[in-house]
């Protein structure tokens, strides 16, 4: 749900709503609008850190690791390898 203020009281606007008034507006919105609801839209769709063969690489490490089959290391272990 999204709050909007209105006459310094909150208004409580359903996702229907918000969609239908955002359709709407897109139809005669000016192309810099477009654009930048266009940028927020790839990065909403980019937002993910990893990509489906990195999450499932790090699974499959992540299992070997709780088999036993790979080595860990601390922090403390890794900035000494990092400055040695």
């Amino acid at each position: 749900m999204l709050y909007l203020q209105s006459n310094n009281y909150p208004t409580l606007m359903s996702t229907i709503t918000i969609r239908k008034e955002l359709q709407e507006y897109l139809k005669n919105a000016d192309e810099r609008f477009l654009k930048l609801v266009y940028g927020m839209m790839q990065a909403d769709k980019s937002s993910s850190l990893l990509s489906e063969a990195e999450r499932e690489e790090l699974d499959k490490r992540i299992a070997r690791h709780k088999k036993g089959e790979s080595k860990s290391y601390n922090w403390e272990e890794v900035k000494t390898s990092l400055q040695g």
